[in-house]
């Protein structure tokens, strides 16, 4: 579970007034409009995934994401907008933006680094996520860049442009839409989703910096992203750090241990206490990558054996017959 219900009605919101239909958006969501509006509603990725390929289809917009990021109010960030407009520099505003960034969705955590006379806003990349539906992935990813672009320049008080924007997929027939947006240079099929921002305009004052304000603001923050992390627990973070570092080989307990700053015999007993375990997270996320695997056509039975790290095709196909009761040949036949 990984997205705000607020955040998801902002969503149907903007959706509606482009001609999708706002009330099967929100049914979608198995939840009311006031159980969606409840400060603790939090949505899984697969509603959120349906609700958000809904609204693409009903709006007929290819470049959705880019048009949400423009078009939502900046008052649909809540409290981080408010953090933002509080905080000393445009630089600690930013670093809030990312430590907070789970009070809207955590599945795309956000980072903030100098290199050289610049600072990159980027978000970390979820490849299960793209691989379940590319298409919801990749407007999230957007409207979260334009967004933030915008909540940049409301902070400098100026129209100041990105020195860069980098994205991992092409712009296919969107490019020239993708330059009126962000009208800066575009890098395509980068492995990373970024904007670039110069440095000096970072590190601007923000006038309506309040400190006590800010201080009594962040408590709050802090307090609200404990609860969402303490809500989706420790299991989820474990799992999407090994979601992170498959490249494509699955990580090692001790790999996902050392990214997460943790000993293995800490990670270990962490996922104990809520009655999990390493080997079966990653049976788990085998089985998930598995099933994202034979849903794209361009993969073969044995490229996907392959890229799931099994010796041959028939120790896959084993495997996937005890997992799902019929082998993985016929499962694409049926799920295509």
């Amino acid at each position: 579970m990984a997205f705000n219900g607020k955040f998801v009605l902002n969503v149907a919101t903007f959706a509606a007034r482009q001609g999708a239909d706002y009330q099967h958006l929100i049914a979608l969501s198995s939840q009311s409009e006031a159980a969606l509006s409840a400060p603790d509603s939090v949505l899984s990725r697969e509603v959120y995934n349906s609700i958000i390929e809904a609204a693409a289809a009903k709006t007929e917009d290819p470049c959705l994401g880019l048009h949400m990021g423009e078009g939502l109010s900046l008052s649909a960030a809540g409290l981080i907008g408010q953090i933002t407009q509080t905080s000393a520099t445009v630089k600690q505003a930013l670093e809030y933006c990312c430590e907070f960034a789970n009070l809207g969705c955590s599945e795309l955590p956000m980072r903030l680094e100098k290199a050289g006379g610049y600072y990159k806003v980027s978000l970390q990349q979820n490849k299960l996520w793209e691989q379940q539906s590319p298409l919801a992935y990749r407007h999230t990813a957007e409207g979260i860049l334009v967004f933030t672009l915008r909540e940049f320049q409301t902070l400098t008080q100026q129209q100041y442009h990105p020195r860069a924007v980098h994205l991992p997929w092409a712009p296919g027939a969107a490019l020239s839409e993708y330059q009126r947006v962000f009208k800066a240079p575009l890098v395509f099929k980068k492995e990373e989703i970024a904007i670039v921002l110069h440095q000096s305009q970072v590190e601007q004052p923000i006038i309506t910096a309040d400190f006590e304000l800010l201080r009594i603001l962040v408590a709050h923050a802090e307090q609200k992203s404990a609860q969402i992390d303490e809500k989706i627990g420790f299991v989820n973070t474990v799992r999407q750090s090994m979601v992170q570092l498959v490249k494509p080989a699955f990580p090692t307990v001790e790999q996902v241990a050392r990214y997460l700053n943790v000993s293995t015999r800490t990670l270990q007993r962490r996922l104990q206490e809520e009655n999990s375990s390493y080997k079966q997270l990653l049976k788990e996320l085998r089985q998930d990558f598995a099933l994202s695997y034979l849903r794209r056509a361009d993969l073969s039975i044995s490229e996907v054996a392959y890229l799931l790290s099994y010796a041959d095709i028939s120790a896959f196909s084993r495997a996937f017959k005890r997992w799902q009761g019929v082998g993985p040949q016929a499962w694409r036949e049926r799920n295509m």
